[in-house]
């Protein structure tokens, strides 16, 4: 008989908080750029984190179980995210879009694709563009993090513990035997 799963809670607001909080910081967030890297990363580490609680436990870990995990990180990731870059753009002083749209008309870019830029800068900066963000962050979180946690199911798997020889179905006495009643 399997032990019962220890919670996962723990494990994936860690690993989704902080690859969250990563990824709202400025600098450290432009890891996300590639593959979505952070996001990957958040789902594994709940997974490794979950397996150890399994182990502890004595329960089974697979890799379903890692990509259960990564999904509900993405969850803590997306909200982790959310929260940070709110606060940082209320602490930060808030860049001027026509000095970042000046910056870019330099790489020679297709005008088509300046205007969708200086759109979503503009968008992000009101309630309803953030509450649109989250939401695109919350579906891309969804499906990258639970590949880390898939990933991380996999490597991390934890097999039951096998049964000791006083739980293995043994076939009782014979009766009139020593031991019976």
């Amino acid at each position: 008989m399997d032990k019962a799963a220890p919670s996962m809670l723990k494990a994936t607001l860690i690993g989704g908080g902080a690859a969250g909080v990563a990824a709202g910081l400025p600098v450290i967030g432009a890891l996300n750029c590639l593959c979505c890297s952070l996001v990957i990363g958040g789902g594994f580490l709940a997974a490794y984190l979950y397996s150890r609680d399994c182990q502890q436990a004595g329960a089974e870990f697979r890799p379903g179980n890692g990509a259960l995990v990564g999904l509900v990180a993405g969850l803590f990731y997306s909200l982790a995210g959310m929260i940070v870059g709110v606060v940082v753009r209320a602490i930060m002083p808030a860049q001027n879009i026509d000095q970042v749209m000046e910056q870019l008309e330099g790489f020679d870019l297709e005008p088509e694709v300046l205007d969708t830029i200086a759109e979503f800068m503009e968008m992000s900066q009101s309630a309803s563009g953030l509450l649109i963000m989250f939401f695109a962050t919350l579906l891309i979180a969804a499906v990258f993090s639970t590949i880390g946690g898939l990933i991380g199911g996999a490597v991390f798997k934890v097999e039951p513990a096998p049964p000791s020889p006083s739980t293995m179905g043994q076939a009782p006495p014979p009766p009139g035997s020593p031991g019976q009643f």
